[in-house]
């Protein structure tokens, strides 16, 4: 998840570099109002780094307390989190007082950095022989016990379903730090490369020539390089002109935040539409590049633009070179959906066939013809006739009620074309049936 990137500076647990700390404040307080239940996040020594609104329960308070108390409670805490990183699972166990406590691992990619500690409770209706244990455990702490025994008396009784219930949903919140921490790292990487990116090519760039300082013609250039590369199922030529232009972003934007997001926002919109026009889903275009403008509004720095700039166009250009026969087969299934729902329309057409599809007329017929062998024009006449011949079959409608039926206004036309494909007139054709 966040490998040594959780610790601070004095090696202690760093929640700030993993997660939000307000988000997973709200978590924490979220979980503690549903449950009634007290929760912490502790580094892998038991130490408490987060809690929830809702504090200890006073017996905890009382015992915590004493510095000797807090102390056997961080072990209690460093050991429940062990073992529940050797089983990544949630871990119950006793306290050092007696109570019941869970713990669930905060892992990463390179070791155990935390724990989700929750408790304590008790889960059966204590006994004379609890409070004994109660009173021996904590004899320590306090010499008379009498504060700690009346405290230990209000403990809540918890059934076993919910402490199942309330572990479980521990481990997800656990879960979800994971994948969170894994982004934030990543990010964070990704920040740092891209700095040394945009600083080696702009020293680079000075030393080149000067360009002549027009409109954004160059822009349309390298665009259409890009897309010819990825027609052309080449991803690497085409994320190396994606990089060139993101540097002839920065040169004509002189470094200007908004001038910089206005222009990554247009050439992703125009990406997002020659990708639709290549068959991919209108719906999973818009997920992969619109829903992410949030991040690009709250980018603060050009290195931020530069990221978003370049994952959403990277994972374009990985979609339409790696998924090409995927996405076609979708374009063509489409598209001979369309005619066949269609064909008695006598205005159908490959214009209209395309817009269905949510692609270009162009880009479909190349397409069709290399998945299906034929054009979509001779698919739609194809269609027509084979339906023509089942009412020639099973009808009693005539030649021009037939054409009418199959999107042909004219039945001399439409005797013409029958007769191409098949061999004999519409007439013929139902002569000929009627003998079989």
């Amino acid at each position: 998840m966040f490998g040594r990137m959780g610790e601070g500076i004095d090696g202690q647990f760093n929640i700030d570099k993993i997660i939000e700390k307000q988000l997973l404040k709200r978590l924490l307080d979220s979980f503690s109002t549903a449950t009634r239940l007290f929760v912490a996040v502790t580094d892998v020594d038991g130490r408490c780094v987060l809690s929830s609104n809702k504090g200890d329960c006073d017996f905890c308070h009382l015992v915590k307390a004493n510095p000797l108390g807090l102390e056997r409670c961080q072990g209690s805490y460093a050991r429940a989190g062990k073992q529940a990183e050797k089983w990544n699972e949630p871990y119950f166990f006793r306290c050092h007082a007696g109570l019941i406590a869970w713990a669930c691992p905060i892992l990463s990619n390179n070791g155990h950095v935390g724990n989700i500690i929750c408790g304590q409770v008790m889960i059966w209706e204590p006994e004379d022989l609890f409070w004994q244990e109660i009173a021996e455990s904590t004899r320590e702490l306090e010499p008379d016990n009498g504060v700690l025994l009346k405290a230990a008396h209000k403990l809540d009784i918890v059934s076993a379903t919910q402490v199942q219930a309330a572990a479980d949903l521990l481990y997800i919140i656990a879960n979800y730090l994971a994948e969170s921490g894994t982004d934030r790292l990543n990010y964070q990487q990704k920040l740092r490369s891209m700095g040394s990116w945009l600083w080696v090519n702009c020293q680079q760039q000075e030393r080149q020539p000067k360009e002549k300082e027009g409109t954004k013609t160059r822009f349309a250039n390298l665009e259409d390089g890009i897309f010819q590369a990825i027609r052309d199922n080449d991803a690497e030529k085409a994320k190396q002109l994606l990089d060139q232009l993101a540097l002839r972003f920065f040169t004509h934007s002189k470094g200007q935040l908004e001038v910089l997001k206005g222009l990554s926002i247009e050439f992703i919109i125009t990406l997002g539409r020659f990708a639709t026009e290549c068959g991919v889903n209108f719906e999973e275009s818009f997920r992969r590049g619109m829903l992410k403008f949030k991040e690009l509004e709250d980018a603060d720095t050009i290195e931020k633009v530069f990221v978003w700039l370049l994952t959403i166009g990277n994972a374009y250009v990985d979609t339409l070179t790696r998924q090409e026969f995927d996405a076609n087969e979708a374009v063509v299934k489409k598209a001979v959906t369309y005619v066949q729902q269609h064909y008695a329309s006598p205005d159908l057409s490959v214009v209209e066939v395309a817009k269905a599809a949510y692609i270009s007329p162009n880009y479909l017929s190349r397409v069709f013809k290399r998945q299906v062998g034929c054009s979509i024009l001779e698919y739609i006449r194809n269609a027509r006739l084979e339906q023509a011949k089942l009412l020639l079959k099973h009808s009693d409608k005539n030649s021009s009620q037939v054409a009418k039926n199959v999107g042909y206004h004219d039945r001399t036309y439409f005797s013409k074309v029958f007769k191409q494909v098949t061999g004999v007139s519409p007439n013929e054709y139902r002569r000929k049936h009627l003998l079989q």
